[in-house]
């Protein structure tokens, strides 16, 4: 099962769909949390359904682009921020790699 962070966006998976969801973040930059009946929550809005990872991965690359304070006004800063976009991303996947890998280690 995939439950991974990048930022504010959430990737969960079930049997045949991965989930991105997007947190609503404390000012300390935690995820919210709401009380349920069953326990404890994030409080997040759900942005789609994937049927793989490199989908879901491309959606919140896609969100992560038209989302942000700053204001592109030129090719060169799209460019910038794409990159910035795609290191986050890679620096997630291999972070949440590390963490399987602990996982399976300690089985």
């Amino acid at each position: 099962m995939i439950d991974m962070r990048i930022g504010e966006y959430h990737i969960t998976s079930e049997p045949r769909n991965y989930i991105v969801s997007l947190a609503k973040i404390n000012d300390d930059g935690t995820p919210k949390t709401i009380t349920t009946k069953t326990g404890k929550a994030f409080n997040e809005r759900i942005l789609g359904y994937y049927n793989s990872m490199p989908l879901a991965l491309q959606a919140v690359a896609k969100d992560m682009m038209k989302r942000g304070d700053e204001r592109v006004t030129s090719v060169e800063q799209y460019v910038q921020k794409a990159k910035s976009v795609d290191v986050a991303l890679n620096h997630a996947v291999y972070e949440h790699g590390l963490e399987l890998e602990k996982q399976s280690q300690n089985i």
